[in-house]
């Protein structure tokens, strides 16, 4: 009878660490995760100013205008608008005007970007990657008779052209 009460002390005992074990974990979990949504934040911040940096340099760049200067990141805390002033969306863009195919007369290989932007305009749909160390840049222009360019730049210098007539 001794044995099996010191068997039963046992296992109880045991189960009592256990469950104390398992309330530990809980409440360092619950302060890890409450320390964690605070570091959140200030990472949320930073991410931000990054993306917000990153924004306005493709904006520079894309206002093709030499010399163009991005503007000034915005703050790492994010600014708080009343829904009075809430942000109302903005009216389309207009399309872009059509390039006719004699304006690509000229436009070869070799050709730097910023000459080709400059004699077809800005174009409808262009892609650009990373590609074995190499900037790629894929260019879509669509001409007022219809017909398609694809122009792709190769570290700031056209590298091809492909035309495809209209279906």
């Amino acid at each position: 009878m001794r044995m099996f009460v010191l068997c039963c002390a046992l296992v109880l005992s045991a189960g009592a660490l256990l469950a104390q074990t398992m309330v530990e974990a809980a409440i360092l979990t619950g302060a890890t995760a409450t320390g964690a949504a605070a570091k959140g934040k200030g990472i949320g911040g930073a991410i931000g100013t990054v993306f917000g940096k990153v924004n306005n340099t493709l904006a520079g760049a894309a206002g093709g205008a030499a010399g163009a200067t991005p503007s000034a990141a915005p703050s790492a805390t994010p600014a708080r608008t009343s829904s009075s002033n809430a942000a109302r969306p903005s009216a389309p863009e207009p399309p872009l005007p059509k390039p006719s195919k004699d304006d690509f007369e000229g436009v070869e290989t070799g050709m730097p970007r910023e000459q080709l932007l400059a004699k077809v305009g800005k174009p409808l749909f262009s892609l650009s990657m990373a590609e074995a160390g190499r900037l790629e840049e894929v260019m879509r222009y669509t001409t007022k008779e219809g017909s398609s360019a694809k122009v792709k730049v190769t570290d700031g210098k056209v590298s091809s052209i492909e035309w495809s007539q209209p279906k």
